[in-house]
């Protein structure tokens, strides 16, 4: 009888019907690793959670032949059936049946894992977050027929944001790598000459290893690179660094983040002879490389080094262990950087450095980091930038997002998307987005869908620039247009009617949040009558305040930390909302009196001009709008009150971000007049500049309890004399900004 039943089970196997999953081992090898015990466990673990049945895992000495099998990785059965193990390449792995039977098979790194989470993926499972599973509840699942060779579009594949590092199991499902998989094999991470020859350790005894700016060797600036010191220096610390961690195979030695190249006459020499800064950057690193043959040296294509070796006596080529870290900082990210008209420099680039190096790691970037929960709309370019990068023979793909433990605008869609798009270039993206929407947003998926095409269909209409450094106010005239906004809203308010789980309900939220701070950031700049923190008779609208109320509240629930790159918390951005309502209020002596400047503010950042002190219009945390700014010199403004007045209290704010070469004033002197001649001197403030290269903020300088009376107000502002030394700038004048003068009486 027993014989009986064996025949038939063939006879149904061969006959190419589908098998029931419930009737499947796993076989593993009998010596197996680590990631293919755990490809195992995976896979019995979660067909469990469909099938609500353990299929058993058992070593290939005990399978028999007769039985339905799921082979992973490599057995004696797999070697026998598989023919084309030869193509696979890097962590590539294939899945194919045959009689029946599956073998799911990879032979670098976590490749049998993936393939594992693949083959879950045709069965309709879905990790679109770590904590969104979908898992097909179904007794009848069957073994689908399998003929895959999956390789991925890059060997080197990793998003810059919060879901890989703080989820391996999210990482591992769709094959990423994160921060824990760079440690491994990279021994320092960009931007390394200050780490390599510490400005903290060498200045002072050896400034002429340091860049040269002006005449003047600066210490926030690069290396000296035709100082055979700075050589001989640098590869005894690297060799150092190198014993301390021996595994590491890449090691960065590379630009520090600014622009300060050495303009000696050396390094001039040197440039004309290799092709400019870049060639002779490469010239140098090839010397490093050749120092360390067994190491990878990564350097990079970068702000003045972005331009590859151009042409020269002596054109310089990267050695076979170098590598190039090629960045798109510069670009737009409206349109795709292959057909992009205003990219076309970066596309010679690009090409120039593919036809000198296959050893490329290219550096993009997918988020706008100074407005990191505004609506970002650069979904439609991922896909055909990806393919450019493939084409021009990129290995090494990194997309910077908002780091590893921030979260920002459409986080979960961009992430899952970016995923697909880096095993496969040449994926549907249409259907990686509808897939998406319809397993995570539920009965509101067709608005989510509505409202990432009206974004992205206004932002292309519109032909303006999509910045990585940009703000909403950027948008208005575009996809954050007062109409706009209002159609979003009209898509929430139908979304909201259609879900049917708190899950769905928290989903959507948190994607409203994005076009909440749109809101509040567009109603702070008063770009409408809806888009406005007054009422006509300029009260505060409550619906306004409750909506900052609630976007704090629910960033706090969903553990958005910061909404600008270098830091500034929603809190903290609630607290900018009341100093704006602070500087907006009507209760303000100076509120539309004329304002006379003793030096006008520089025609670049002239907002309107000296009225634009008194006209109750605030700046933001965006230093290019409602900002008056001067340029090395002090701002001395007066105020005519019209009449004499009591005056108890005299502030204004002064904007902070040493990035952009804005400091505070050194000083601010207050004065009081009954003519606008003879001047009494209130009082004066120190202003406190920090040694804060690029996180923004607003410095507010005031004097109270002044009991004084007057017509004639005036404020002179002091600049420091000069950048600092610590500063990359050091040496040249500084910049002061200011938005709005507030007087109480």
């Amino acid at each position: 009888m027993k014989r009986i039943f064996y025949i038939l089970l063939l006879v149904v196997s061969l006959s190419g019907q589908a098998q029931n999953l419930m009737d499947y081992s796993i076989v593993l090898r009998e010596n197996h690793d680590s990631i293919e015990l755990r490809a195992a466990q995976e896979l019995q673990s979660y067909l469990q959670k469909a099938l609500h049945h353990n299929l058993p895992i058992i070593h290939e000495n005990d399978y028999q032949a007769w039985q339905k099998a799921i082979f992973l990785g490599e057995t004696r059965w797999t070697d026998a059936e598989i023919l084309n193990i030869d193509s696979l390449k890097d962590d590539g792995y294939l899945l194919f049946t045959d009689r029946g039977n599956l073998y799911i098979y990879g032979n670098r790194g976590k490749a049998v894992l993936y393939g594992v989470y693949h083959f879950l993926e045709h069965l309709g499972f879905r990790l679109y977050t770590p904590s969104a599973l979908y898992v097909p509840h179904n007794h009848e699942l069957m073994m689908p027929q399998l003929d895959e060779v999956v390789n991925p579009s890059f060997a080197y594949r990793e998003v810059l944001y919060y879901y890989p590092n703080h989820s391996q199991l999210y990482a591992d499902w769709h094959g990423m790598h994160n921060r824990q998989d760079l440690k491994k094999d990279w021994g320092m991470f960009v931007h390394t000459f200050r780490k390599l020859i510490p400005t903290e350790i060498y200045f002072d005894t050896h400034p002429e290893w340091f860049s040269e700016i002006n005449g003047r060797r600066v210490k926030d600036g690069q290396l000296c690179l035709s100082n055979p010191q700075v050589l001989d220096t640098l590869c005894v610390r690297l060799a150092e660094m190198m014993d301390e961690n021996p595994s590491a195979t890449i090691w960065s030695v590379s630009n520090n983040d600014n622009y300060n190249v050495c303009t000696c006459e050396a390094c001039r020499k040197l440039d004309s002879l290799y092709g400019g800064p870049s060639g002779t950057l490469i010239h140098f690193i090839n010397q490093v490389a050749e120092r360390f043959p067994d190491k990878t040296i990564s350097t990079l294509g970068y702000q003045f080094t972005r331009r590859a070796p151009q042409p020269a006596p002596q054109t310089q080529r990267p050695d076979s262990n170098v590598n190039i870290m090629f960045c798109s900082i510069e670009c737009g990210r409206q349109e795709a950087v292959a057909t992009a008209p205003s990219e076309a420099s970066f596309r010679k680039d690009m090409e120039d450095w593919s036809a000198i190096t296959d050893n490329i790691f290219m550096w993009d970037y997918v988020v706008q980091f100074r407005s990191m929960m505004n609506p970002f709309p650069n979904l439609h370019i991922l896909q055909p930038n990806l393919q450019y990068f493939h084409d021009h023979g990129v290995r090494m793909m990194f997309e910077q997002a908002t780091g590893a433990d921030n979260k920002t605008a459409w986080m979960e869609l961009r992430n899952y998307l970016l995923n697909k798009l880096m095993w496969n270039v040449d994926v549907n993206v249409d259907s990686i987005i509808h897939d998406f929407c319809s397993g995570y947003y539920g009965g509101a998926a067709s608005e989510v869908e509505a409202i990432l095409q009206e974004c992205h269909k206004s932002l292309i209409a519109s032909g303006q620039r999509l910045d990585i450094y940009g703000y909403p106010i950027n948008g208005v005239e575009g996809y954050l247009s007062p109409d706009q906004i209002k159609k979003y809203q009209s898509y929430f308010a139908q979304a909201r009617t259609h879900i049917s789980t708190p899950e769905e309900k928290d989903r959507l939220r948190y994607l409203e949040l994005s076009f909440d701070y749109a809101i509040l950031e567009l109603a702070m700049s008063e770009v409408s009558e809806e888009l406005t923190f007054f009422n006509p008779d300029r009260t505060i609208r409550q619906s306004m305040l409750d909506r900052a109320d609630a976007f704090v509240q629910d960033c706090e629930r969903f553990g958005v930390g910061s909404l600008v790159e270098m830091g500034r918390s929603p809190e903290q951005f609630r607290a900018d909302i009341d100093n704006f309502l602070r500087k907006s209020s009507r209760d303000n002596l100076a509120y539309k009196c004329p304002v006379s400047l003793r030096t006008d503010a520089d025609s670049r950042y002239y907002a309107k001009g000296a009225q634009g002190l008194t006209d109750g219009v605030c700046g933001l945390l965006n230093y290019n709008y409602n900002w008056l700014g001067f340029y090395g010199t002090p701002m001395e403004a007066v105020v005519d009150l019209k009449a004499r007045k009591s005056v108890q209290e005299i502030s204004l704010d002064f904007f902070f971000l040493p990035l952009s070469w804005i400091f505070v004033p050194q000083q601010v002197d207050f004065y009081i007049s009954n003519n606008g001649k003879s001047w009494k001197l209130l009082g004066s403030q120190k202003g406190h500049n920090p040694v804060e290269l690029a996180r923004p903020d607003i410095h507010t300088f005031k004097i109270q309890n002044l009991n004084t009376k007057g017509r004639y107000v005036k404020i002179v502002a002091t600049p420091l004399p000069q950048i600092p030394d610590w500063h990359r700038a050091t040496g040249n004048p500084c910049w002061i900004f200011t938005d709005e003068i507030i007087i109480k009486g």
